[in-house]
């Protein structure tokens, strides 16, 4: 019986190699005239020379045949530069001939290279396959002193060589005539361009643009960069500019970093930053995990030193969080759009941080695909770039208002320019007339004229007339630049499925998914045809992770994905899909999975990756990026069958998502955010207890963007009635937080009071941590306090309300939340200020100002400012406290987010009676009380009467109007039970005789 290990032993392998034969001319003959023992030393000693050379390229003389040797380049050892080292050899193989000594004979070589898969043996003593057969074909049909080589090897080593077509040969065992190219080394005075193969030649007909791009970068390397936008249509020669430029600069010392925007990514905030970032770190998990020490090791290896503030910001928005969070957030403050500001000026600091040391020329690609915080990074950095020594250029297909750009708007090549890029591709010169023909055909457009030149190129011998040319576009069936991008395609034989399978991914795909793909291929074919489309010029490294590739051009990619029938691809991307929904973790980013899902048919799982991609952002107060998702999920969930069972819960977690979204970037009262809730609710209404509890942020919703206080009350009771039975704490707590905020402005106090007591009883500290971050954006017991200190006094109960008051400001300080801290002091200061308690206001505004401008809550700051002017105003004459009560007016009336009207328009009103102004200041009070009366803030109305009272005597009004006023005002007060506003308008009464 075999043993384990031989079982499982295996008896062979499959790789691509380079095989080298070479032979010695007229050996026989030789033999003949010489003698035998100086002809056995002489060819002993050219084995010798031989295998030196093939050794010294890697190479392994796997058998001397007498006259001549079989070798092979990738075996037994696997080499990337298998191909370009058995070349380099047979070259250098030619030159022993022309050193041998006098004393031994000469010899003339004939040498055959050819590039193909063979199976070997464990034992090496078998190798079977196409290579070793063609190239000892080659070989023998070979002049003397001379090398043929394989078009499978030319593929691989054209950005090394130069060839020439020598003819087309019927080889014994071929099918098909076999292409004989003859190989010659460049001149060493090419060398700087070595590196780049033929799709990387030079550019034509763009001297002017690369002068400006030059000038520009020298006014950089003095200190005055600047920001560039290049403008074009697909194909045009964007990136091809960009690279030309960015290869002029590489004997200055400098840093260039490429940053690329992709198709479908535009739901991923920062993408191209992060993708930087990952890059930077290695290993991703640093990013998400918030390891600030690794993140800066990191960038200090990089020569990156930044501010440890800054790699914490940086933290903040790569960190993971818990999806479900999302969905409970809202807009408070604005705080969303400080914190976006903050990442972006961190991720400024990161990329321009060296730039001091070291000109840095930093290039958006595509930013027609970026997403808005991309944007925003870009436009940063273009309004920095006056101060220091960078070039910040961006490519586009469409035109941005930006105007800190410097607009290069890429127009079709002119005749001269397309004949000097027909010639760069011809080996020689090309025949008359076709570069005019190309130009006619392709209209300027650099791609499609050099797809054109390659593909007359690849006919050769080409005739002269213009006829036969339009003829072979006509048997090719080329029409379009698409066509040509196909033909290059199946140019690439068997390559070309590898090629489609990977534009089905995308334009940047790992070779891992792609051979997950090519089920029954081994991973060496795989890398056969990555390498062949290498060569061709399909495909290059993506500067991204190991093992990652890119199209060279988006319009290749294109090209392959339409070469697939519909039915094709569809089932390519359910393959993809059901890779990516078997993994724990997707591979690819979660709006890519969206989108192959949603091309699969997969419908409910399109809406789930949907989802989380919007979640992400967000939770990273992108939400601009978070619609773009949520614009996918909601067409994938309409896709979804109603008798599916995920189908209602996907539905209001997309209500959820857009409610936020909506709030966030339209406004608290927006019409679309009301719609989307009052949907959201219908569906609610419908489901079970668990299932209103799970998705109380629906509710929360619905009730937040009431369009009145009246309906917000009203949905109020049925939020707190709705919630009563259910068993999280949490839940019901928040269901008395909505109750107590609506009822105070409305002026039921005691509604407000019973639902802070019940809803303190069931507060959870812990618990408050969490949900203090999107339930208002501030901690539910400051608020609960808050309120109840205003309900107190209002209620005349002065030592409830003091000590409420002082229970709010002590808690918010303990919570260390700036957003529940800022809640506290606003309350402190309406509590002081119906008071009329000026320096405390004054005092409390100003600690609410410096807390609100450290983190960038604009709303707070309007209001701090909105007191403490008013406050210095009542207390003198100067003229301070009007400008800073009426910048601070403005600014709240900009961001649209007063939620205090009555006291504020109070506020006003008395700001201009000071001013001597009683007239304005009775049109603004009679506008807060119609405002009151229609919208249900009613707690403020009996106090506005009153002031409408005051000035109307200022106005010598009569003593009945005055008297209205004040009686309106105990009426109103007494229904509220607001027993302070009552007596202040009833002694205002009792005093009227006297005014």
């Amino acid at each position: 019986m075999k043993t384990l290990d031989a079982r499982i032993r295996f008896t062979g392998e499959r790789r691509q190699v380079t095989a080298l034969f070479y032979d010695i001319v007229g050996s026989t003959e030789l033999l003949l005239r010489s003698e035998p023992e100086k002809f056995f030393r002489s060819v002993s000693a050219l084995h010798q020379s031989a295998e030196t050379i093939i050794k010294k390229h890697g190479g392994f003389l796997h058998q001397r045949l007498g006259d001549g040797g079989c070798c092979f380049f990738g075996y037994p050892d696997q080499s990337e530069d298998a191909a370009e080292s058995a070349v380099q050899a047979s070259l250098e193989l030619l030159g022993i001939a022309a050193s041998t000594k006098k004393t031994r004979t000469a010899f003339r070589l004939r040498i055959g290279v050819a590039t193909g898969l063979v199976v070997f043996s464990t034992q090496g003593d078998e190798i079977v396959g196409t290579a070793p057969v063609l190239a000892a074909r080659l070989q023998a049909e070979a002049e003397p002193n001379s090398v043929l080589v394989a078009d499978s090897t030319v593929q691989l080593t054209r950005h090394k060589f130069d060839y020439s077509l020598v003819r087309k040969a019927k080889l014994k065992g071929f099918e098909e005539p076999v292409a004989l190219w003859r190989p010659q080394e460049r001149d060493r005075s090419t060398s700087a361009l070595s590196s780049f193969n033929e799709w990387d030649r030079p550019i034509r007909g763009r001297e002017r643009e690369l002068a400006a791009l030059s000038s520009a970068w020298n006014s950089a390397r003095d200190g005055k960069g600047s920001s560039i936008t290049v403008v074009g249509e697909a194909g045009i020669g964007k990136s091809r500019l960009i690279g030309e430029f960015a290869r002029s600069l590489s004997q200055t010392s400098h840093e260039t970093l490429l940053f690329q925007c992709g198709r479908r990514l535009e739901s991923q905030p920062l993408h191209p930053f992060m993708s930087f970032l990952e890059r930077l770190v290695a290993e991703p998990s640093v990013l998400k995990n918030g390891e600030s020490a690794a993140l800066m090791q990191a960038l200090q290896t990089a020569g990156r030193d930044v501010d440890a503030a800054v790699v914490d910001t940086i933290l903040s928005f790569t960190s993971d969080r818990s999806p479900a969070t999302s969905r409970n957030i809202r807009a408070s403050d604005l705080s969303g759009r400080a914190f976006r500001r903050k990442v972006i000026e961190a991720a400024a600091d990161i990329l321009t941080c060296k730039a001091t040391g070291v000109p840095t020329l930093l290039v958006f690609e595509d930013v027609h695909w970026a997403d808005v915080m991309t944007l925003e990074l870009v436009d940063r950095l273009g309004s920095l770039a006056g101060k220091l020594p960078i070039l910040v250029v961006q490519t586009s297909r469409i035109r941005r208002s930006l105007a800190l750009a410097t607009e290069i708007e890429l127009s079709g090549l002119a005749l001269a320019a397309v004949r000097d890029l027909v010639a760069s591709v011809w080996p020689e010169r090309p025949p008359p007339g076709l570069s005019d023909f190309i130009l006619d055909q392709c209209d300027g457009m650099p791609l499609y004229a050099e797809e054109l030149a390659n593909f007359y190129l690849g006919r050769q011998p080409l005739g002269k007339a213009s006829s036969e040319w339009k003829g072979l576009l006509l048997e090719g069936g080329v029409s379009s630049l698409n066509d040509l991008l196909s033909a290059r395609l199946a140019a690439t034989g068997s390559a070309r499925r590898a090629a489609q399978l990977a534009s089905v991914i995308g334009r940047e795909f790992n070779i891992s998914l792609l051979t997950c793909l090519l089920e029954g291929v081994s991973r060496q074919t795989v890398d056969v045809a990555i390498e062949r489309l290498l060569s061709q010029g399909i495909i290059e490294r993506s500067s991204g992770s190991r093992g990652s590739f890119q199209f060279r051009h988006v319009l290749t990619q294109e090209a392959a994905y339409s070469s697939l029938l519909k039915s094709d691809r569809r089932r390519i991307h359910r393959r993809i899909a059901d890779l990516l929904i078997g993994e724990g973790e997707p591979s690819l980013p979660a709006a890519i999975a969206a989108w192959q899902c949603a091309e699969a048919g997969l419908h409910d799982a399109a809406a789930k990756f949907a989802l989380a991609a919007a979640e992400a952002s967000v939770l990273r107060s992108a939400m601009h990026e978070a619609s773009v998702s949520l614009e996918l999920c909601a067409r994938e969930v309409n896709s979804v069958s109603q008798r599916h069972p995920d189908r209602t819960e996907l539905a209001l977690g997309l209500f959820e998502l857009q409610g936020v979204v909506a709030t966030a970037l339209e406004g608290e009262g927006s019409e679309r955010a009301r719609r989307v809730y009052s949907r959201a609710m219908q569906l609610l209404k419908k489901q079970s207890s668990a299932a209103r509890v799970k998705h109380f942020p629906v509710y929360w919703g619905w009730w937040f963007t009431a369009p009145n206080i009246l309906t917000q009350q009203s949905r109020a009771r049925i939020l707190v009635g709705d919630m009563q039975a259910v068993e999280d704490q949490e839940t019901r707590l928040q269901s008395y937080h909505c109750g107590w905020a609506t009822s105070f402005h409305a002026g039921e106090h005691d509604f407000c009071l019973d639902c802070v007591a019940k809803g303190l009883d069931l507060y959870d500290p812990e618990r408050a941590v969490r949900n203090r971050a999107f339930f208002g954006g501030h901690d539910a017991k400051v608020c609960g306090l808050g309120e109840s200190a205003l309900s107190y006094l209002l209620l005349n109960d002065a030592d409830a309300s003091e000590n409420a008051i002082r229970q709010c400001l002590d808690w918010a300080a303990s919570t260390d939340h700036a957003g529940s801290m800022v809640h506290a002091l606003y309350y402190a200061i309406v509590l002081r200020r119906c008071q009329g308690r000026y320096d405390d206001v004054h005092a409390l505004g100003e600690q609410m100002l410096s807390l609100a401008e450290r983190h960038g809550l604009a709303a707070s700051q309007a209001r701090a400012n909105m007191y403490c002017g008013w406050a210095e105003l009542m207390t003198s004459s100067g003229e301070r406290g009007e400008e800073r009560f009426q910048s601070g007016l403005l600014l709240q009336q900009q961001l649209g987010t007063d939620d205090n009207f009555s006291i504020h328009s109070d506020m006003h009103a008395q700001v201009l009676q000071r001013l001597g102004k009683p007239a304005e200041a009775l049109a603004i009070v009679h506008n807060a009380i119609n405002v009151g009366r229609n919208s249900g803030q009613w707690f403020w109305l009996a106090e506005l009467y009153h002031l409408s009272a005051k000035l109307r005597r200022d106005l010598n009004d009569t003593p009945s109007s005055i008297k209205r006023d004040l009686t309106k005002a105990i009426q109103i007060a007494e229904g509220q039970k607001a027993a302070w506003l009552t007596e202040r308008a009833k002694r205002a009464l009792d005093g009227l005789p006297r005014l």
